[in-house]
């Protein structure tokens, strides 16, 4: 395959905007370190590799020898899995005693990497069901405990042992398992970022408080050691030690002695928009003039996985009597996935087509292609999908994006290449993550009979320490961790998911009691699988016929057979509640002028889904007239609290709506790529935004808002407001490249923009005078307001407010569900922490609400204001 796209890229009918050839290179070399030699694991490696180790194989097991933490940043297929696993194996055989855990990102590398672990295990003959395999897929739960009884290393996903190993510590098994660990592997260390990597900061240093507790009397103990392995992190040292809070030492790419074969990397020209077309032609032609290898082509979208697998496998039916491609992401079961892997290297099929599932370090040796749809998301994703091809081999990688894909951000390709990879984010500081893993440490510190305080020598986030008292029982817990504390339930390890913060998981379902078909994200249901839409799931249609959310139970997305080519595209309105003011403004972020502002601060963000297009006709299909014949038909929102920045210019220039627009989107996609931010992580609006200042609540006209899409926020766009001049350079240097009208117009706005803000200068935030509530009054939504309804921690509806009481001495709310003309009312009483402003200030209004009378009064002078 890899001379098929060579002769491919030569063909006048691809345009071929740039390529260049990455060289390779030969393998150096360095002996076996002697101390393995005290194990059956360095006469086993001196028999396997002639010439010796890699050199910075030899150089990390030097260091862990020695005692080190050690944390391996070399490229893709540079045997990293190796260092780790001879050390695991040399101290098992050393101590029988001795215990491991492995953590991998996905469980689909925990079930590739499985086979390798047990493959050794053999070489150094130890029996390989010493290593056990533990992730979401084993069940029955007793199955987990009898493999624990039995294995010494597990492999498993920081998932399974957030909601199930650390759940059970008070299971004299458990702790005994968690008492003996002496090794704590961290594989595709890269990953551990964002979401997903600052809630397993908290999880490692839960599991490292439990392990110190267990072992609090034995006084032969030893610190855990920990070792982790990455191809793609900035400053892995420092990344590390705040992931882990311990110092490691680090063998990077100046080690690195693997051999390399020769790349070429290429960026192919497409039509706006026709990148799957051309995707689908070049897979055409390796799989029609390819005789060896395979191919791998990312799709950032589950929707585009499957509608260019389908296209393919279609084009190839006549030539090929079996399957000829297959789709690949999350959300498949784990039977599925294995046989698409043991497809893939058996060569059965030619290829496959995958969103980021396959980014990771699973090894097929076959694959010496790969195409990717748009630029990547990220440097560090580049690097990763760059690093899947040519591993036994030359290889190919190919990016199909417009010809302005790279020049619309300021750069080329090889630019693109040659860019260090972007820093790793970790937010620590997020309150309410803060206040997720309390709760978890707060039933970890009750399973284990330990002292409720906070445990010492931990290395805990700032802030760290308040959260988790919050977060106790017995702690006085404020009002805004209500709707995180209702999600944890009786619960938490259950009730927080490590890859997000405060939202639902959906599954996807035929009906209530089938297994799902897949899993969603409330942010991913709320594009994917709204009411209405088609979902795609292996290279087939389905109809998303409902939602179901109910109180205490798993939400899911009811779906039926759907029909081929029918296409939809959901139109989701976004509304923004942002403030100015002194307890609102992030780090004393704000600069101001006469003209206006600049600001990072935090925010109320709904989005809401109301209707839908249809691809075929392009007609808009409103959830207000669907439901008048089908109440399934609903209107669907999510409601977070969050971080962005904020900018406002108060001159009639900046008041278009499609100059406002235009700016924002640009500014947001130079701001993304710039950082190398995920797209999914960060959002623009340009319309539906108050602000609160120092003469309270205000609609703008020139307003713009750029903002994290994570609940609690991980202040991605705090780089934006730090670099904004940077940004700004970057996003004229694009669009004066482009020759579009549409980018003359927008080069005059940037100019306009950065003059404006040229004349801002460092501001005091708004200070807001908080009003003493009077002695027998309570501040509560007067009738006919309408507000948001929480619902098991996220925004379930609007509803109207008919009236208030006291019940048990809390206050509560009758409502009203808003239903369309004609349908039944439905009304029921709400505890008053449920419910919350909605976005719409227009929509609700406060009053003075006297506790004994229940009537809405205006508080006299003469009354106690305390």
């Amino acid at each position: 395959m890899y001379d098929a796209v060579r002769r491919t890229l030569e063909d006048p009918a691809f345009s071929v905007v740039e390529s260049f050839e990455i060289p390779g290179r030969p393998a150096r070399f360095a002996k076996v370190p002697r101390f393995l030699f005290d194990s059956q694991v360095g006469p086993y490696l001196d028999r396997e590799f002639n010439s010796g180790l890699w050199t910075h194989q030899s150089e990390a097991l030097e260091a862990l020898g020695s005692g080190h933490n050690v944390v391996v940043s070399t490229g893709t297929a540079s045997g990293k899995s190796m260092i780790f696993r001879a050390l695991a194996f040399h101290k098992t055989l050393l101590n029988p005693d001795n215990r491991v855990i492995v953590f991998y990102p996905l469980r689909a590398l925990v079930e590739d990497q499985l086979r390798s672990w047990r493959d050794m295990a053999r070489a150094v003959g130890l029996d390989p069901n010493i290593v056990g395999r533990i992730d979401g897929t084993v069940k029955p739960l007793e199955k987990r405990e009898e493999i624990l009884r039995t294995a010494r290393i597990i492999v498993m996903t920081p998932d399974v042992c957030q909601s199930w190993l650390m759940s059970r510590l008070s299971m004299p098994l458990i702790r005994s398992y968690v008492g003996a660990v002496s090794i704590l592997v961290m594989d595709e260390a890269h990953t551990l970022e964002g979401v997903f990597g600052s809630n397993f900061a908290f999880l490692v240093r839960r599991l490292l408080a439990a392990r110190d507790h267990i072992l609090r009397d034995n006084d032969n103990s030893v610190p855990v050691q920990l070792v982790a392995a990455t191809a793609t992190i900035a400053n892995p040292v420092d990344h590390m030690r705040r992931l882990t809070g311990s110092k490691f030492t680090v063998v990077d790419d100046r080690s690195d002695g693997a051999q390399r074969y020769t790349r070429i990397v290429a960026h192919v020209a497409c039509p706006e928009g026709g990148e799957l077309e051309v995707a689908r032609e070049l897979q055409r032609r390796v799989i029609t003039n390819g005789s060896d290898g395979t191919f791998i082509t990312f799709v950032d979208s589950r929707k585009g996985v499957e509608t260019l697998a389908m296209a393919t496998d279609r084009d190839m039916a006549n030539l090929l009597n079996d399957q000829a491609v297959s789709s690949y992401r999350a959300g498949f079961t784990a039977p599925e996935r294995r046989r698409i892997e043991s497809e893939l290297r058996s060569g059965m099929i030619k290829g496959v087509v995958s969103t980021s599932a396959l980014e990771l370090g699973i090894d097929f040796p076959s694959l010496a292609v790969g195409f990717n749809t748009g630029m990547p998301t990220t440097r560090k994703a580049y690097r990763q999908r760059l690093g899947r091809v040519g591993r036994n081999g030359p290889g190919a990688f190919v990016v199909i994006g417009p010809p302005n894909e790279f020049r619309q951000y300021g750069s080329t390709l090889k630019e693109y290449h040659d860019m260090s990879v972007e820093p790793s984010y970790l937010y620590l500081d997020n309150r309410f993550m803060q206040f997720a893993h309390g709760r978890c440490l707060a039933d970890e510190r009750e399973a284990l009979a330990a002292p409720a305080r906070l445990p010492a020598g931990i290395g805990w986030p700032n802030g760290f320490g308040e959260a988790y008292e919050a977060a106790r029982p017995e702690g006085n817990r404020p009002r805004e961790y209500d709707a995180i504390a209702q999600l944890g339930g009786d619960s938490p390890h259950y009730g927080y998911p490590l890859r997000n913060v405060g939202e639902r998981n959906f599954q996807i379902k035929l009906h209530e009691n089938s297994d799902p078909l897949g899993e969603s994200s409330e942010l991913q249901a709320l594009r994917e699988s709204y009411p209405g839409a088609t979902y795609f799931h292996k290279m087939r249609p389905y109809y998303v016929a409902a939602w179901h959310v109910r109180t205490f139970e798993q939400p899911y997305v009811r779906v039926k057979v759907g029909q081929y080519g029918r296409s939809t595209r959901p139109r989701i309105r976004t509304w923004i509640n942002a403030a100015i003011t002194s307890e609102e403004i992030l780090d004393g972020h704000l600069i101001r002028g006469q003209s206006g502002f600049l600001a990072e601060c935090e925010m109320l963000i709904t989005e809401k889904v109301d209707g839908y297009f249809d691809g075929r006709t392009g007609d808009f299909n409103s959830y207000q007239e669907l439901q008048q014949t089908n109440p399934y038909m609903k209107a669907r929102s999510r409601n977070f609290r969050t971080t962005g920045v904020v900018l406002c210019i108060e001159e009639e220039w900046f008041r278009n709506q499609s100059v406002k627009t235009s700016f924002s989107d640009r500014l947001r996609e130079v701001f993304a790529h710039e950082f190398s931010v995920s797209s999914q992580d960060v959002d623009s609006a340009s319309s539906n935004i108050a602000v609160v200042d120092g003469n309270g609540l205000r609609q703008r006209a020139g307003l713009v808002t750029i903002f994290d899409q994570t609940y609690g926020s991980l202040r991605f766009t705090e780089n934006l407001y730090l670099n904004f001049d940077r940004i700004l350079d970057r996003l004229m240097k694009a669009v004066q490249t482009d020759s579009s009208e549409d980018s003359t117009n927008l080069e005059e706005v940037v100019r306009k923009v950065r003059k404006t803000i040229s004349g801002f200068a460092s501001a005091s935030p708004f200070r807001v005078d908080i009003v003493n509530q009077p002695t027998g009054y309570a501040q509560v939504f007067k009738p006919g307001s309408v507000v948001c309804y929480r619902e098991s921690g996220t925004i379930a509806e609007d509803v109207e407010i008919l009236q208030a009481t006291m019940m048990d001495g809390a206050l509560r709310y009758q409502v009203k569900a808003i239903t369309p003309p004609g349908q039944p009312e439905l009304m029921r009483w709400i505890q008053a922490p449920s419910l919350e402003p909605s976005a719409d200030a227009d929509a609700w209004e406060f009053g003075w609400w006297n506790v004994a009378t229940e009537t809405f009064e205006d508080p006299s002078d003469e009354i106690d204001t305390g």
